[in-house]
């Protein structure tokens, strides 16, 4: 078996858009303006950079890594058992945590092979887990799960339940349990961790020490205190003060998941971190699974957008592409006014 490949095209459909489409067309917006266009580097998963109406000013903070936390990977072994009777053991297993939301894990078991008389072979599969979180553990239950694909063969019933200390001293310790095909005793492999390479990401600086009034990272967008609201019109001249007092804001909301280091996609895991976002705003973009390579296709959004900052003031904006001169995306450029008149 091709170690994680099938793994690792699942998971970059549920993890998110790690790539472009090769459609990615300038879009000069519709209209006329004569009025300020700013390019913003949303370019990276590794940074977020930050924007000022007032002052034109764009500025980056890294996102880094920072020992602790939970998911990361895990290197351990085992006991493999059927029926409670013990099969043998199986060690330098691999399992990727990435998280995917503030409640839920996707856990990526690698290769492990083991054999009982004329049956047996080589697993690999992943599985989303809930997971219930106190400042010392994570207890994770996933499954039961059946048609999950594992090379030539479909598990069936495949569970995963266990508990991971959130000290950087502490193991996990798991219990997988599935049944190859259309096997009736299922197949159980206790695992418990004995190397643990986990991270927690956050941004590395002090975005409160500067003004800004809104913050790209890839096609996400935040606000400083702000709320936004999306106009059905793509005349962005014609988006004056008095439609601005009209509108009906959202401000920004928790708990979102993104990716912000891909450096070891390829082994099945991706880091990530929690972060505020805006919704209204982040639907400059439509983004279109595809089921294939690439995973997504996007679509620009060319409807005026109005932002209230925290002071009462407006800013209306029109996105007119997502990608700069080289064909690199994500960068939003948009045309603006503010203070709005």
């Amino acid at each position: 078996m091709k170690k994680l490949n099938w793994i690792i095209g699942g998971m970059m459909t549920i993890c998110g858009a790690f790539f472009a489409s090769c459609d990615d067309d300038v879009n000069n917006g519709p209209g006329n303006w004569d009025g300020d266009n700013v390019t913003l580097d949303g370019g990276d998963y590794t940074y977020w950079t930050y924007f000022n109406f007032e002052t034109g000013e764009q500025r980056k903070l890294n996102i880094e890594p920072s020992t602790g936390g939970v998911p990361g990977q895990y290197t351990g072994g085992g006991e493999i058992s059927v029926m409670g009777n013990s099969q043998g053991s199986v060690e330098d297993v691999t399992i990727n945590i990435t998280e995917l939301s503030q409640d839920s894990l996707l856990v990526i078991v690698d290769t492990f092979s083991f054999s009982m008389g004329s049956m047996g072979g080589d697993f690999a599969f992943s599985i989303r887990c809930g997971v219930t979180k106190t400042d010392t553990e994570w207890t994770l239950n996933g499954g039961p799960v059946s048609g999950v694909e594992c090379g030539s063969m479909t598990l069936n019933e495949v569970t995963l339940t266990g508990t991971i200390g959130t000290s950087e001293d502490s193991q996990a310790q798991l219990s997988v349990s599935f049944k190859p095909g259309a096997m009736p005793m299922p197949i159980t492999f206790a695992y418990t961790s004995t190397s643990r390479e986990s991270s927690t990401y956050a941004i590395a600086g002090d975005e409160t020490s500067f003004d800004w009034h809104i913050a790209i990272h890839k096609y996400d967008f935040k606000t400083n205190g702000c709320a936004v609201a999306e106009v059905s019109t793509q005349d962005l001249s014609g988006v004056d003060l008095t439609t601005a007092e009209s509108l009906t804001y959202t401000g920004d909301t928790e708990g979102h998941v993104l990716n912000v280091d891909l450096s070891k996609m390829g082994e099945g895991y991706v880091g990530t971190m929690t972060s505020p976002l805006n919704e209204v705003l982040s639907g400059w973009v439509t983004a279109t699974p595809t089921g294939s390579m690439p995973p997504y296709t996007y679509e620009l959004n060319s409807n005026v957008f109005v932002i209230r900052m925290a002071d009462g003031q407006y800013a209306k904006v029109q996105f007119l592409d997502y990608s700069n001169d080289n064909d690199q995306a994500a960068y939003a450029n948009m045309n603006y006014e503010y203070p709005l008149q």
